[in-house]
């Protein structure tokens, strides 16, 4: 066989396994992205959702909210910063702004999901009057070590995507 030849084949065989390596790193990006932003969006959509079912628990709701944006803030200033650094290398094709919008809308709906399916509107009043208690562990989450770490794989697999 020609050294040519031998090279192709090699090349045929291994660019197969870099494929499914870099989709396997994509996809490992993609749920670090849910994770870091699951975290970073959990509370506020949770009290969007519940101010119509719960009215009564809506000033509580907030001020639990303004507490943990307020102790989470850095870490949250820096999941924000991650995801506008990593959303972008997932799609080229539109702006910066309307992908980093369309995937905190997408980790949203799913956020929201386990609270609008198949649950009527009494078992959602339900869920929302027992989070309204500030001691609930969604307004303490400090996201760590889990977001953190979400945070550190992004940054890798941001050195890696940027080396090809």
């Amino acid at each position: 066989m020609r050294p040519q030849t031998l090279t192709l084949l090699i090349l045929g065989m291994l660019l197969p396994a870099a494929s499914r390596a870099d989709a396997t790193s994509d996809q490992t990006a993609g749920m670090n992205i849910g994770a870091a932003l699951g975290w970073r969006l959990g509370p506020e959509a949770f009290e969007e959702r519940c101010r119509a079912a719960d009215p009564a628990g809506v000033e509580i709701r907030q001020r639990a909210v303004r507490a943990w944006l307020e102790k989470n803030s850095k870490l949250i200033q820096a999941v924000d910063e991650r995801i506008a650094e990593v959303v972008p290398l997932l799609s080229s094709r539109e702006s910066k702004e309307a992908v980093i919008a369309a995937v905190q809308a997408q980790i949203r709906d799913m956020l929201m999901e386990p609270l609008c399916a198949n649950l009527s509107a009494a078992r959602v009043t339900e869920i929302c009057k027992a989070e309204s208690d500030p001691a609930k562990p969604r307004w303490n989450n400090p996201g760590m070590p889990m977001v953190a770490q979400a945070l550190a794989e992004l940054y890798d697999w941001k050195v890696q995507k940027q080396a090809r």
